[in-house]
Parts: C-alpha cells; structure tokens; sequence
C-alpha cells in the first residue's frame, strides 16, 4: 500500500550553500543554484543565502472509490508558497511493493505532469542522499521503498498550486478482511495546520460487506446495503499526524467475524474480534423484544427536560416493531404504571400510551429504587425467549423510598434473575454516578450521560434505534488455540441490526485458532464457527497494543471511582499511560525548562504536555480527564460536573474503537501552549510505540532513564546503515537527528555528528 505523500522543493537561490542552515522546520529544502532570471544589467556580489518557509497544504481532499478490491484513490491537493520569490520543486509520492499500479497521473493547472517510478535502489539513494545533505532524517522512513518523482514548475511567488493525483491499485483480500491506507501523514511536510482535510471512501462488492471500521481515525460510517458502504473523514486546522487505515471484512455468513493481531518477535500478542450482522434483514431475522422505558418526572425535571422526555419517548412508541412488547412508567416520589404492566405494541395500546406521556408533569421527590423494581417485575419470577432491556432516565439522585446506593443496588440485583440489560441515562449534573454506574454495570447494560445543554430526545431517540432490532442475545466466545486474557469489554452486549461488537484483548497462542460465537434467537441457542491462523509474528496491525490499552485504562479507572483506589491499580494506570501515550488522572503533566515539557510518574521521566494542569485551572471540560489529585476529591464526591465528567471520559476510553483519543488531541492542545517556535507537539505514535520530546531528543517510551545506550553518529555510514537493516529503525530514526529508541532489546542513542550538526 502507498506511504504517505511528502514534497520535496528545491528552492531557487543565490549561492550553495551547506550545513544545518539548509533544514528550515521540518519541511524538505535543499538550496541548489538560482533560478535562471533575465540579465538586464551587470550582476550583482553574491548576497547571503535568504531563509525560505517551506509549503503550507491548504487543503487535502481525498475520494477512494473500491471496487471488488480495485481502489481508485483521486487526490486533489493545493499548496501555499508563503515566500516572496518563485519556487521549482520536485513532488515524490512514496510506493510500497504492495502496490500494484494500473494508473498513475498527476495534473497541474489542467496540464498533466510527466514523472517516472524509481525502483527501490535508486529511490534508497535519493532519500539517503537528502538526509544526509539537509541533515534531516525525515526522509529515513521511506528508505527501501520505491518512488513516484515529478517537477513542479513554477511554484508562482505568495501563490497556490493546485496538484491533482490519481492511481488505482489492487487491496489483497486475507480471511476475508480488505485492508485500505491512505498517506495522510502530513504534519512533517507542510509549515502550518492544513486549513482542510477530507477522505471519502465508498465500497461496493459481490460479497455481502459486514463490519466497516477505521481504527486510526474517527470516520462516520454508512452501510447503504450488504454490498454498498462508505466512511468519511472530515477536519479542519489540523496536522494529521498518522495515515489513515479502513478496513472491511467480506462474508456471506448471517454473522461475519474478523479477528486483527498483532504480536512483536517476543511477548504475548494483542487481538481485536468485530462480529456485525447482515444489513438487510428479513422479519424473521429481527428478535421480538420487550422494553421497559422508566423515566423520572420528579420536580426538577420541569421545563424543557419534561418536554424533551416526552417528544423522545412518543418517538420511542412509535418506532416499536410489531411483535414488540412494552412496559412504561413515569416517576417522582412514586411509581406509576401504564396500564398495570407489559402491552402488546399494538397500535391502540401505543394510542393510549403516548396519551400517558402527555399527561405527565414534573413534581415531587426522587424513587428510584420502586421504579426500578416495577420495572423488573415482568421478569421477576419467569423466563422468556425474548430480550428485556430497560431504558431508565433520570436527573437526580434518590431522595424517596430506600436512599442508600448500596441497598438500591442490592434490590435491583435481588429483581433482576434473568439478566435484564439496565440501560441508564443521566439527565444534567445532579445525579450520583457511583449510583447509576453500578446500575448499568452490574445489569449487564450501559451508560450514558446527557449535558444541561445537550437534548434529550436526540440522545435517546439514538439509542432507540440502536437497539430497535435485536438479532442475536447473550453473547458468548470462545477461543481454542488463542491463549486469551484481559479481554474488554468483561461482559458482552447483546447484538442489534446495524451495530456490531467489538472485543479486544491479550493472547499467547500461534497458528491455528477456532472461534465459537454462541447467542439466543428465537428461543434457540446458535453456534457459529469461525477458523482463522495466526502467524507467530505480524506486526501488520500497530495500533492493536494502544487501542487495548485504552480500554484497559477506562476499565481501571471505573474500577477506582466506584470501589476505591489501590496502589497496584494506579500502577498500572501509569505504566499503560506511559507506555501508550494515554491522558489519564495519574499522570501529573508539568512544564519544565523554556516550556519542555515533562512529566513525572512510576519514577521515569516522560514528555506529553501540560493539557490537564491548565485543565485544572479551568475547572475541567467533557472529554477530558482531570490531575490524579482532583481524581481522588471527585471520586469521594459522586455527584456534580467533575463526577460526571470523569464517569464519561472512563467510559469513553472503555469503549474505544479507534485512536482518535490520542497524541492529536494531545499536541492540538499543545499548540496553544506554545511561543518558542519547537516542535509542534509532545508526543508521537510511531508505529506501536510512543515517542515523547525531551531537551531536544526524542524519546521512546520503551526506554527507562539510567539504561545504557549504543551511540551511533547522525548521518554517519553506521547510521544509514541501520535504516536500511530495519524498517523499524528507519521509522524511529526518521523522528528526528537527536533520538533514543529500543529495538530488539537494545537501546540506541542518536547523537549529533563530528562536525556537531544535528
């Protein structure tokens, strides 16, 4: 698949020049000879050689169209020369060997450029031979790949040039997964943030499409059919800081599963299972469900929040399957009933229901222990083929009836024999987490948390149609062969039309593996069968270690907030976060020696940046978490905006599906920190490894402090042999001149060259 796309410019100036003083930023400028301009009058002594700002990406918009697993990747790109003189450059398109290409163009202004493919050799000489004239690494991570090179000229003096690309190439298919990457790795190679960046991919296949997912980037997905699906990606002011990786499995089974690993030379590996079902579906397909909706009509609901309950449950009513059973019941200090139970989804039961809601006004205290055992009621004492699932709404906390968080819980517990799902919404800041939490963890359901400005009938009307069509119940997997551990999520939801499950986890195993998925539809228990191999090394798949280790963090930190705090869970919370690169509340981010940033935790040193203790000082914000010391007050208090907050942003990383929680975030804060010109970030995912910025040098987050080093010389014959021994090198080496790295147990040191040039 292509590497990311990088200009190379090779600036018109008026004299050769050599040295750092070439590098400008982290762009690719080497200073050739001067333009050839007209001589109208006596030339003049030679002058200094004049800085040039590298190209600015305006804009980077992307359409990828696959067909069959024929990709037709179109690219149009505009560039900004910031500089006050005309510029030739030369544009290079890196080409891994897996590439197959059928059509390679590229148009400049309507007229089509003329390049040519250079073969692995000669590419390897011409990106050595930069780094080594820039004396900037670059360049270093393309070494052993091939090379797309064509001249763009002119580059007009504060003028755009507008570059649009197209190739086609052939994706492998391998146990029916299709892999896709797209080079959108840009932030070394343009001088400012891209104004905006857009990718659309649209899939259409012979074989019925199941799960559709991106782990690097948070892409929107629509599956328009079985055989047709598209994902878009869209941001503005941004660097992106990885390539962008989609992936979509292909089976003609009710229930495709496709398993991901990954797993280095030596240690355990990572995998991550996706089970989706079909798109269309037949009637027969989709499982009869009883649902309960229970929501809270106590007198701090009034105003909006009664209206918007209304107008999200009337639309609940409505949406009920034929088949459908349901039970509703409005809350304050009492419960009351609709019509004494569980009705018929017919429409003169769902007439006279949506005639309840309207009559409900918003008074009196808080039951919620009462309302939640009426609601269980239906299944207290029998067993049914069908789904329950219970949605309860609520904005305050239990000032009714039983009060006590842990008698509540036990009552619920006590009621709830045949694993109803308890699905819990709180409604504003006035609300105990620990309470609510508990309830959906311990009721085999799920949370979620809706803000005073946020609406009420968009987030439960969402939630409905998510789960309107269940198609498979009680979830279980097996592994034989697999060695798996420390999977999440511990327990696993129940299936639905449109959606999928998503497990990720740690295994020991190698080759063959075989994988029961088992699950209740229509009163019989299925068994389904998938066989795949695993390879004792595949290093394919570098975002699988991180992308557990979120959600392992998220797990812990729930664990912490609603049963207290350990010392060997905080421990592993620090050493996942430094490892990874994870923002969590044990990891105390300071600002050290002219705005280098560091932090101190399991006693290493790291470098990520001071987000959170600016955070702090603002009070905190949903979607970020808080400083370790903060952490512990809010736990201690499980009610108010800190708690709700700290409850969302735990279950956000529990249940992490891609890495959007990550160094972006980190460094797109970063920036508005930073006056000294450095470099424009913190921390770096790299591969499977974080890198973190130190006193010049970056840093492996493998690497412990005090471990010796073998010091190679930048640019020397040593250091250039190391890139092309290893493509792994070669990426670590390509972070920049003064870098620390471990690979294969051995720790290596970058250092500045004799002449002291870095």
């Amino acid at each position: 698949m292509n590497r990311r796309m990088v200009v190379l410019l090779v600036w018109g100036a008026t004299a050769l020049v050599g040295g750092a003083g070439e590098v400008i930023a982290d762009g690719f400028i080497v200073i050739d000879r001067p333009t050839p301009m007209p001589q109208v009058v006596p030339p003049r002594p030679p002058r200094p050689p004049v800085r040039l700002v590298p190209l600015s990406v305006r804009n980077h918009q992307v359409t990828c169209d696959i067909t069959d697993g024929v990709a037709v990747t179109r690219i149009d790109q505009t560039f900004y020369n910031p500089n006050a003189r005309q510029v030739e450059g030369t544009y290079i398109f890196p080409l891994d060997d897996d590439i197959a290409l059928t059509k390679f163009s590229m148009f400049v202004d309507g007229k089509e450029i003329q390049g040519e493919v250079l073969d692995r050799d000669k590419a390897r000489g011409i990106y050595e031979s930069i780094v080594a004239k820039m004396r900037d690494p670059a360049l270093l991570e393309y070494v052993g790949t091939r090379m797309y090179k064509a001249r763009i000229f002119p580059i007009p003096a504060s003028g755009e040039v507008r570059v649009k690309l197209d190739y086609s190439q052939v994706l492998g298919i391998e146990s029916g997964m299709v892999r896709y990457r797209y080079p959108l790795n840009t932030e070394k190679f343009s001088s400012t943030p891209l104004d905006q960046v857009s990718v659309l991919v649209n899939v259409e296949s012979k074989t019925p499409i199941k799960s559709v997912f991106c782990p690097t980037h948070s892409m929107s997905v629509v599956r328009h059919s079985d055989r047709k699906a598209s994902a878009s990606y869209e941001a503005r002011n941004v660097k992106p800081n990885q390539d962008l990786v989609l992936y979509y499995t292909l089976s003609d089974e009710d229930f495709g599963l496709a398993l991901l690993a990954y797993r280095a030379n030596t240690g355990d590996g990572y995998f991550l299972a996706r089970i989706a079902p079909r798109v269309a579906l037949d009637a027969a397909d989709v499982v009869p469900k009883d649902i309960a909706f229970v929501v809270d009509t106590s007198g701090s609901m009034a105003g909006d929040k009664i209206k918007q309950a209304q107008k999200s449950l009337n639309y609940c009513l409505s949406s009920l399957n034929p088949q459908d059973r349901f039970f509703l019941a409005a809350f304050s200090h009492e419960s009351r009933v609709f019509a004494g139970g569980l009705q018929a989804a017919s429409g003169g039961n769902v007439e006279r229901a949506r005639g309840f809601v309207e009559q409900l006004r918003a008074e009196g205290g808080t039951n919620i222990n009462e309302a939640l055992l009426d609601a269980l009621k239906p299944r207290a004492h029998q067993q049914s083929d069908r789904p329950y699932l219970i949605v309860f709404l609520t904005d305050g906390q239990p000032t009714v009836g039983e009060t006590q968080l842990e008698k509540i819980l036990s009552n619920v517990k006590g009621a709830n024999a045949h694993a109803v799902r308890l699905f819990v919404f709180g409604v504003g800041d006035d609300v105990n987490t620990h309470l609510l939490d508990r309830l959906a963890k311990e009721n085999h359901g799920a949370r979620e948390y809706i803000g005073s400005r946020e609406d009420i009938e968009i987030k439960l009307s969402g939630f409905y149609r998510k789960v309107a069509n269940p198609v498979l119940a009680n979830l279980a997997l097996s592994w034989q062969g697999l060695g798996a551990y420390e999977l999440f999520p511990r327990a696993l939801p129940d299936l639905f039309a449109g959606g999928e499950v998503v497990v990720v986890g740690r295994y020991s195993g190698a080759g063959p593996v075989s994988i029961e998925l088992q699950g209740d539809r229509r009163g019989t228990r299925e068994r389904h069968v998938y066989e795949v191999n695993l390879a004792r090394a595949d290093t394919q798949h570098q975002f699988l270690p991180r992308l557990w280790a979120l959600r392992k963090v998220g797990y812990l930190l729930d664990e912490i907030r609603l049963h207290g705090e350990n010392k060997e869970l905080v421990d592993t919370i620090v050493q996942l976060a430094i490892r990874h690169g994870i923002i969590t509340p044990y990891t105390a981010y300071l600002v050290h020696e002219q705005q280098q940033l560091v932090t101190q935790a399991g006693g290493q040193r790291h470098v990520l940046d001071r987000m959170l203790e600016r955070q702090a000082r603002r009070g905190g914000g949903r979607g970020r978490l808080s400083l370790g010391g903060v952490f512990r007050e809010r736990r201690r208090a499980p009610t108010g905006l800190p708690a709700v907050q700290d409850s969302v942003e735990a279950n956000a990383l529990g249940q992490a599906v891609d890495q959007s929680i990550g160094p972006m975030a980190l460094n797109d804060e970063l920036a508005e920190e930073r006056r000294d010109g450095r470099p424009g970030e913190a921390v770096r995912q790299v591969a499977s490894r974080t890198f973190y910025y130190e006193k010049g040098r970056w840093i492996d987050g493998e690497y412990k402090e005090g471990t010796a080093t073998r010091k190679i010389k930048a640019f020397s014959e040593e250091y250039f042999a190391l890139a092309r021994s290893d493509r792994r090198a070669a990426r670590f080496l390509a972070q920049g001149s003064q870098v620390v790295f471990v690979l294969d147990g051995v720790s290596y040191e970058v250092v500045p060259d004799e002449a002291g040039r870095q």
